[in-house]
């Protein structure tokens, strides 16, 4: 039975658009910069758990038909690498814009990330709106977002490897709450609040609609998890999509996923599925779960795993600088040849 806040998120949110006239939207009354800055520092801390968490919970929610569709119409329906490289480097470089930057003026490069953020999103709209779509960015939508970012750090931790007191999910949970609703969401649609509540609203999202749609994902899906991952293979080339389909169905809690160490239980024919994997996803998979479920624990490991981390991803900001410059450079000599001025 789904709570009040699900059956109204399901009946409700998925009619109802996101707001997109955000024209002198302000922080919120209810903001604690205190809480805000807590969960800031508690992202610098566990980078590399948030990412790996970040990353699952996009494969979980692109299982989604709605979410998946959203990402094929605002791909123009012909999604690339280039284009999927492009697309989830900068939602990367936005995520790590607002929890690095100072809120509090409005020239950070945190409050142009949102800016930019509102501005992508009402385009979108305005598209489908002028080829007679359906709502194609809902609130309940937008609630699975939120989901993605963040509700596998405070459903799951230790499986992500994120080291936390209560405080820290309580903090972070107010920081998703003030980014949802600064992007656009209702109140009543939000899916952080205190941090109960939001545990409260992330567990029946997963159990009642995003697990039950990642066990019976389709082949479009998958083909999305391909191009997910291979627009970031430059940023960390564990990306491997056998294993992290696998390390999403961990997360998501799918028994046929659940069973690996042989601490987590019985290891009968029907637990081992991923000895059915070719040999460098098999590979690949040991190396996530041994960093994320054990190494990440040691704070030495940890420090060096995070700044490893952040490292690749400004190299991978500049590979992806090269793959346009490169990519720019070819149709211009193109063009000359076309005039003849070559």
């Amino acid at each position: 039975m789904h709570s009040d806040y699900m059956a109204n998120l399901l009946a409700v949110g998925e009619v109802t658009p996101l707001q997109d006239n955000l024209d002198g939207v302000t922080i919120p009354t209810w903001f604690n910069e205190q809480k805000f800055k807590r969960a800031q520092h508690y992202f610098r801390q566990n980078f590399a758990a948030i990412y790996y968490g970040t990353i699952c919970g996009l494969l979980a929610s692109l299982s989604i038909p709605s979410i998946l569709n959203a990402l094929v119409f605002s791909t123009g329906g012909k999604p690339s690498f280039r284009v999927a490289a492009r697309r989830y480097l900068g939602a990367l470089k936005h995520t790590v814009n607002w929890y690095c930057d100072d809120l509090a003026s409005m020239k950070s490069g945190s409050w142009q990330s949102l800016n930019h953020v509102r501005q992508v999103h009402s385009t979108i709209q305005r598209r489908a709106t002028a080829r007679n779509y359906r709502v194609i960015i809902s609130q309940r939508d937008m609630a699975i977002t939120q989901f993605a970012f963040i509700g596998f750090v405070i459903l799951e931790p230790s499986k992500l490897g994120a080291q936390n007191e209560p405080a820290d999910l309580d903090a972070m949970c107010h920081f998703w709450r003030v980014l949802g609703y600064l992007l656009g969401m209702e109140d009543k649609f939000n899916l952080c609040d205190s941090d109960e509540e939001s545990r409260t609203r992330m567990r029946d999202l997963l159990e009642n609609f995003i697990k039950p749609s990642f066990e019976q994902r389709t082949e479009k899906c998958e083909d999305a998890y391909r191009m997910l991952l291979g627009g970031l293979w430059c940023f960390n080339v564990l990306l491997d999509y056998n294993a992290l389909a696998y390390c999403a169905g961990r997360v998501v809690g799918l028994s046929q996923f659940a069973k690996y160490w042989y601490k987590d239980g019985d290891q009968g024919s029907d637990d081992k599925f991923h000895l059915k994997m070719g040999w460098k996803s098999r590979v690949v998979l040991f190396v996530i779960l041994s960093i994320h479920e054990v190494l990440l624990k040691y704070d030495l490991f940890r420090y060096c795993f995070n700044t490893a981390l952040i490292m690749s991803g400004q190299i991978a900001e500049w590979f992806y600088s090269q793959i346009v410059k490169r990519s720019l450079e070819i149709i211009l000599n193109y063009s000359r040849k076309l005039k003849g001025e070559i």
